[in-house]
């Protein structure tokens, strides 16, 4: 028995374009729900954390410096400074100097948009993502239309066939 080829032509269809459009949409909401939710559960820096942010990228040498300090020319170099964050490191337990030193660490680089440009890339992201896999499945779906199509056809063709071969 011949194998069934898949229709190679371009068809037309409406349910087709329907699956593209469902694929696109589906894409965005999803897309913008899991934006949502991020900037739901991390929301941007309040404008005492930007001032801070700002300070450590301004002086980023002298509280580098600062922080590698011993304890006791630390406490020199905060009152020398005389500015509130040296004051609060020298005064901070442990815990709160380890998560000032982490902040002062990602802050070297910052710009105040930057979360901002962080939401619009990972829109960006998830989009294509999301798009990308659409398609993907868009095209399952049509390819396996087509071939469930060819072999319809295949079958309609061996019951006429059949049909012609008792008549005669």
């Amino acid at each position: 028995m011949d194998e069934i080829e898949p229709i190679n032509k371009e068809i037309d269809d409406a349910k087709e374009k329907w699956i593209s459009r469902i694929s696109l949409w589906a894409s965005i909401i999803l897309t913008i729900f899991l934006v949502v939710w991020y900037y739901n559960s991390n929301p941007p820096d309040s404008p005492a954390v930007v001032k801070m942010r700002m300070f450590f990228k301004k002086n980023n040498r002298d509280v580098m410096t600062f922080i590698n300090l011993p304890r006791t020319e630390m406490i020199a170099f905060a009152y020398k400074k005389k500015h509130p964050f040296y004051l609060k490191y020298v005064k901070a337990s442990e815990v709160e100097k380890s998560k000032l030193s982490a902040l002062i660490h990602i802050s070297t680089d910052y710009t105040p948009n930057q979360y901002l440009f962080n939401l619009f890339f990972a829109w960006v992201i998830i989009f294509t993502t999301f798009w990308f896999l659409g398609l993907m499945a868009e095209a399952c779906i049509v390819l396996m239309r087509r071939s469930s199509e060819a072999r319809v056809k295949q079958y309609k063709l061996e019951k006429e066939q059949n049909e012609r071969e008792k008549e005669s």
